[in-house]
């Protein structure tokens, strides 16, 4: 191959190398921003969702916060109860209807408390809930943990303030979700646009492939750098024996 033609050669192969090098990253774009679109599309589902548990979820709260302050009364008669059974039966004394206004403390404080594993039950299900939206999201999320098995309106009202908190975070992760995808669309969408367009770029390969040849023999006066620009475009070159 003569030097003139030689040149050309390199020049189309360094075009090739870069044109290859442009429609990868392109593809690799593409992929982010299927990515990041479908990020920006379903973030606000998510926290339309996310907000209707929370809500469901503070009424819990209320409600455990209100029970808590019914049963305050009736623990506090069955520790009386049961603490004058124990000075009745220290002091030697009949302590049977201690004992037994004891129970009937404890069996009313056991009622009371039925209704308040029924909103721990009712906790626990939007729980699930919640953990369902974070699962499928299409960013990662953590998962709350279980709800305690704790029958106690104090403790139960615990719970579920610690479910409002997570509701909150993922709300909070959604919506800067949302805002990161948006701000990645477009500095990806400007980034394509500066490396042209996928199927331009595809015409312009095809052409120099079926222009340039598979195998080059280098001149003596070839430049060093020939055969490294010439296999960077996957054209094979050496040197006359």
């Amino acid at each position: 191959m003569k030097a003139r033609e030689l040149d050309r050669t390199l020049e189309l192969a360094d075009e090739l190398a870069e044109l290859r090098s442009r429609l990868r990253r392109v593809r690799h774009l593409e992929a982010e921003l299927d990515r990041e679109s479908d990020i920006e599309r379903r973030m606000p589902e998510i926290v339309e969702s996310v907000v209707r548990r929370r809500a469901e979820i503070e009424g819990v709260a209320r409600a455990l916060e209100q029970q808590w302050v019914d049963q305050e009364p009736l623990v506090a008669i069955w520790q009386r109860a049961v603490d004058l059974a124990e000075q009745a039966a220290y002091a030697g004394a009949d302590a049977l209807p201690y004992r037994e206004d004891a129970d009937e403390a404890r069996r009313r404080v056991e009622a009371a408390r039925l209704e308040t594993r029924e909103h721990l039950d009712r906790l626990a299900r939007e729980r699930e809930c919640l953990v369902d939206v974070a699962l499928a999201a299409p960013i990662e999320l953590p998962l709350a943990g279980a709800v305690r098995d704790d029958s106690r309106p104090e403790a139960a009202r615990r719970e579920a303030l610690a479910l409002v908190d997570y509701a909150r975070m993922l709300e909070a992760a959604a919506v800067e979700a949302a805002g990161h995808a948006g701000a990645a669309i477009a500095g990806i969408r400007g980034e394509m646009a500066d490396l042209g367009d996928e199927a331009m770029l595809e015409s312009r390969i095809a052409a120099l492939e079926q222009e340039l040849p598979d195998d080059v023999e280098l001149p003596g006066s070839a430049p060093p750098s020939a055969a490294m620009r010439l296999q960077r475009a996957g054209i094979a070159a050496h040197r006359p024996a």
